[in-house]
């Protein structure tokens, strides 16, 4: 490109690539400074942006060329100019650890404060990413080391939960001298459990970080360590004393945390220190109901192996089978059968584990419970069979299968598909699901006539009696 500039006079300059690079932020972001010089003197957009949204200054000093950098400046390049992640030249060059580059900015003015659209400062960008030289350089030249970002997250809280430990260990000797916060302190050991960096977790608490403070969500180091299934941590954490039955705002505890989300090394851990296994959280889960729910096998049987109760219901009644079958984890449904599960054991609204997978037409969950002996004809509190319900759902497949395993066709809600149209109204799903399952096989007992019959595959239900539709 640069040949065919020295040759053409009438060569577009403000040209661009497939990444939106003019020749001069292309060049700029290689650092060929020679060829930037050539193209300002030959007019080239001091501003012009690419796809990223990078002026040839932000793209510079991105990739550390200084010199490109001092040489835009020079020719009057905005410093402020933000690209379009938010960044500035100086947060941009401080995120990548472009110290001297970082110097020189802030030699020439750079607004040391300011912020790109996450809220990061430069200091807390350099501080995320572990650029100790760059924190130290921005702290020695007055940067806010209280300055959050628009998570929440200060210098000291970024460093830990990245798990940079010498960052961590440089701004605690630094704020020390600018009177740090203990808030924050307490909030860089709980974001450093959850990154599972024990190296910075002990640096922490030797500093005095308080174990068994909270983070605005009521974790302590511990839940968040579980919660995020960093074994070692959470042992560590146990070692030094951390409160094994602490429950976060949710009331999850570091076990039944991990075991919602599936970390069965973890659980086994905290089982192994003597986690209460029966403890619910907010919602009445216990670590049982919650893995089975969640879907993790695994989980679920070592909580089995280790006692768990089999019957204990959350909040909304359901048990760990009946919380499985709703969720169509039919694995741990086959699982907990073969641990002498309760087939029949009803949640608050009358589901059972049947009812509860057909109205969510989840058939193959459905076909395990219809083969170990589910009542097919087991109601819920409002008088749905696992037919009527799957049927006012439309799930064709569903009702086939309890057809085909002999549901019973008579339930009365199927009569009231002679009252209603089917396209419209409480009935629809319900039709639409008959429709295609039992075209023909109308039933075979005086309870609908067949005219009725007629009337509720057709839709017509003109001159039929008025029932009750669900």
């Amino acid at each position: 490109m640069l040949a065919l500039l020295l040759q053409d006079h009438d060569a577009d300059l403000e040209a661009k690539n497939d990444d939106g690079d003019t020749a001069l932020t292309a060049a700029a972001k290689a650092g060929l400074t020679d060829t930037v010089q050539l193209l300002l003197h030959r007019g080239a957009d001091l501003e012009a942006k690419n796809n990223a949204g990078d002026s040839a200054l932000t793209a510079a000093a991105k990739a550390g060329h200084t010199d490109t950098v001092q040489w835009l400046l020079d020719r009057g390049a905005d410093l402020e100019a933000k690209w379009r992640a938010g960044d500035s030249a100086l947060t941009a060059a401080a995120k990548a650890g472009h110290t001297d580059t970082v110097q020189w900015l802030l030699d020439r003015g750079a607004d040391l404060e300011a912020k790109w659209r996450d809220g990061d400062t430069a200091l807390t960008a350099a501080a995320k990413a572990g650029h100790t030289d760059t924190v130290q350089l921005l702290l020695d030249r007055g940067a806010d080391l209280e300055a959050k970002n628009n998570a929440g997250d200060s210098a000291l809280t970024a460093a830990a939960k990245a798990g940079h430990t010498d960052t961590v260990q440089w701004l605690l000797d630094r704020g020390a001298d600018l009177e740090a916060k203990w808030r924050d302190r307490d909030l860089a050991l709980t974001a450093a459990a959850q990154a599972g960096n024990t190296d910075a977790v002990q640096w922490l608490l030797d500093r005095g970080a308080n174990l068994r403070a909270r983070n605005d969500f009521g974790e302590t180091a511990l839940t968040a360590a579980a919660q995020a299934g960093h074994t070692d941590a959470v042992q560590w954490l146990l070692d030094r004393g951390a409160d094994l039955h602490a429950k976060n705002d949710d009331g999850e505890t570091a076990l039944t945390a991990a075991a919602k989300a599936g970390h069965t090394d973890t659980v086994q851990l905290l089982l192994d220190r003597g986690a209460d296994i029966e403890a619910k959280n907010n919602d009445g889960d216990t670590a049982l109901t919650a893995a089975a729910k969640a879907g993790h096998t695994d989980t679920v049987q070592l909580l089995l192996d280790r006692g768990a109760d089999l019957e204990a219901k959350n909040d909304l009644g359901e048990t760990a089978l009946t919380a499985a079958a709703k969720a169509g984890h039919t694995g741990i449904g086959k699982l907990l059968l073969d641990r002498g599960a309760d087939l029949e054991a009803k949640t608050r609204g009358g589901d059972s584990a049947l009812t509860a997978a057909a109205k969510a037409g989840l058939t193959d969950t459905v076909q395990l419970l219809l083969d170990r002996g589910a009542d097919l004809e087991a109601k819920t509190r409002d008088g749905e069979t696992a037919l009527t319900a799957a049927a006012k759902a439309g799930l064709t497949d569903t009702v086939q299968l309890l057809l085909d395993r002999g549901a019973d066709l008579e339930a009365k809600t199927l009569v009231s598909l002679a009252a209603r149209p089917l396209r419209t109204g409480p009935c629809s799903g319900l039709a639409r699901g008959l429709q295609s399952a039992m075209a023909t096989r109308p039933p075979q007992s005086a309870v609908m006539s067949e005219l009725e019959w007629e009337a509720a595959l057709t839709g017509s239900a003109t001159g039929r009696r008025s029932v009750h539709c669900w």
